[in-house]
């Protein structure tokens, strides 16, 4: 279902009126109704993707919950269980062509004559966000930091939310069930918010993201002969991608709160960070801090516990669990991403980038001392910044092409050659842009101030009116489908 569409329009009016209309105890009756509708809508096969998982979740922790602490085994084999059938849906749509298809190619080096003819697969829609939910969930009651929810409609509905099951974002289950166990009261205020964020959300995809793909896909379609637009289109790619996921965020989070559900922020000016690090603190927040609490920091305890002295092969042990870390948690989140090896090697050079940046500090320190650059700390903060962009924007190009070759492609007839031809895309892009930076300053700036949020309801709800016919006129296509979603 196109959250773009009409139809979507409608289906939303009539479970903000079904929801409002419910007393604060029913309540989560026709959300979760309406989510198992939107999973359901065109292949009613999904429901049973989710389905099953959060049954086995809620099944699994309810039994730790009832397993006394000192019986460790039993504990341990439950959540091992569990974790190994809910991955397992995932990796049975999701990665059952890839690595068998790996496979079968390793095998041929050997001289075997056996092949693997892919299954035809349709990915559930959302399986990679709600499994997440579901994973840290039972991780949470494990190591008792949230107690089992015993209330089976609200836990279905932590999973299957529908503003967010789509593309996320993926919500911690300590936040989120507390919330779906006492609703907010209505309020026009609340509901003007989220109204404003979800049009600003429709805006960023509909508008700016859909017209930077007008100049961006041919460019990576056919990048022969293209010259600096190879360069012109990653940069633009970049805020393609963050308008597109960005968009469907503030969708998502705006339609929460409409409904009297306040969503975990996801992005906060990603393109403003200092290093890859930094960008990750900042980008797709809910998975990059749901990779760190559930891989990034097991990984690396367990690294450094073996390890009885301060230094291997001359290097501190801290340096070593940083780098396993960060490399393996990087490389399966672009493995999380999809079943290529575009974007495993994407997720690899995050990683890359990430331990060049944690062991290079002291380097570049004494660089910036050298240039004088520490008595200019604007300057410098500048300079880390675009860096930072282009390193993002380079790492973007394997994300964006469909395979590994392709991208190297990409990069092969990458020259320093003006091609006239992408001239105006790319003053259209510009433009673009500095509406989106001009957008985000003014949400910021009021944020702080509320000098908007202060005016007369009807004054703010005739620009919202306003608004909302800008992005029907300057919308490019309503039938292009966010990103994320294949994800």
């Amino acid at each position: 279902m196109l959250l773009q569409s009409v139809f979507f329009l409608y289906y939303f009016c009539l479970v903000f009126c079904l929801v409002w209309l419910t007393p604060k105890s029913l309540r989560w009756l026709p959300l979760l109704a309406a989510s198992f509708f939107f999973v359901a809508y065109g292949h009613p096969g999904h429901l049973l993707f989710l389905v099953l998982p959060t049954l086995v979740a809620y099944a699994a922790a309810r039994r730790l919950a009832a397993l006394p602490p000192e019986a460790r085994k039993a504990r341990k084999r439950w959540l091992w269980a569990a974790l190994i059938l809910i991955l397992g849906s995932l990796v049975a749509v999701k990665y059952v062509n890839f690595f068998m298809g790996t496979a079968a190619g390793v095998v041929s080096l050997f001289g075997s004559g056996w092949t693997w003819k892919p299954l035809k697969m349709i990915l559930p829609i959302g399986i990679s966000f709600y499994t997440f939910r579901l994973i840290g969930y039972l991780i949470d009651v494990y190591f008792k930091r949230i107690p089992a929810e015993t209330h089976a409609g609200r836990f279905a509905l932590f999973a299957s939310f529908f503003p967010q099951v789509s593309a996320g974002p993926i919500e911690r289950a300590g936040r989120f069930l507390p919330l779906l166990r006492h609703p907010e009261t209505f309020s026009a205020e609340r509901i003007f918010s989220g109204a404003s964020q979800a049009a600003w959300g429709f805006f960023k995809k509909m508008v700016i993201a859909d017209r930077l793909a007008v100049f961006v896909d041919p460019v990576f379609a056919d990048p022969s002969g293209q010259g600096l637009n190879l360069v012109f289109a990653a940069w633009l790619y970049a805020f393609q991608i963050y308008c597109d996921f960005s968009g469907y965020t503030d969708i998502a989070i705006g339609l929460a709160r409409m409904l009297g559900y306040e969503s975990a922020p996801n992005f906060n000016r990603p393109y403003l960070s200092v290093g890859i690090a930094d960008f990750w603190s900042r980008w797709h927040i809910s998975l990059s801090t749901w990779l760190r609490d559930y891989l990034f920091l097991p990984v690396s305890y367990t690294v450094m516990r073996p390890l009885k002295q301060d230094r291997l092969f001359g290097v501190k042990v801290e340096s070593w669990a940083y780098i396993t870390s960060a490399l393996l948690t990087m490389t399966l989140c672009g493995l999380w991403h999809g079943p290529t090896w575009a974007f495993v090697f994407w997720g690899a050079l995050h990683g890359a980038f990430m331990i060049a940046g944690q062991l290079g500090r002291k380097r570049r320190r004494r660089w910036a001392r050298k240039a004088g650059l520490t008595s200019r700390p604007a300057l410098l903060r500048a300079l880390r910044v675009i860096l930072t962009f282009n390193l993002i924007s380079f790492a973007w190009i394997f994300f964006r092409a469909p395979t590994l070759s392709k991208a190297f492609a990409y990069l092969h007839f990458l020259q320093l050659k003006i091609n006239p031809s992408g001239w105006s895309f790319l003053v259209v892009g510009v433009l673009l842009i500095l509406v989106l930076l001009g957008g985000e300053r003014l949400a910021a700036s009021d944020k702080s101030s509320g000098w908007w949020s202060r005016r007369p309801l009807p004054l703010r709800g005739a620009a919202l009116a306003l608004f909302v016919c800008l992005i029907i006129l300057f919308a490019v296509d309503t039938g292009n489908e966010f990103i994320y979603i294949q994800f």
